[in-house]
């Protein structure tokens, strides 16, 4: 998918595949690339994936998708917080929990 986007500077991102995609958009340094991925996060973020989203864009250090993950996970606390991401984040790494329950 990444080859393809270097040649044709176009890549119909499905949601199963951005977060993979972004990071190795990050790894090859594509920002354009990484933006469309962004994006395409954003507009698909729910319950059950916004501690990934807000995990990938720490790990990135993304602040922009960061800053929006975490407003979403605010907004929906009591959902996000009970979903698998949610607990694999709290596993992998507990200071954005604190970091999260300090904001609320």
């Amino acid at each position: 998918m990444i080859l393809g986007y270097l040649y044709t500077d176009h890549l119909d991102i499905h949601a199963d595949y951005a977060m993979e995609i972004f990071a190795a958009a990050d790894l090859f340094d594509i920002p354009r690339l990484q933006a469309m991925c962004e994006k395409c996060m954003l507009k698909t973020i729910h319950i059950e994936n916004a501690a990934t989203i807000f995990l990938t864009a720490d790990h990135h250090s993304v602040k922009s998708l960061r800053a929006k993950a975490l407003k979403y996970i605010l907004k929906h606390f009591e959902l996000v917080s009970r979903s698998a991401a949610f607990e694999e984040m709290a596993r992998s790494n507990v200071e954005l929990v604190v970091e999260i329950l300090r904001e609320r």
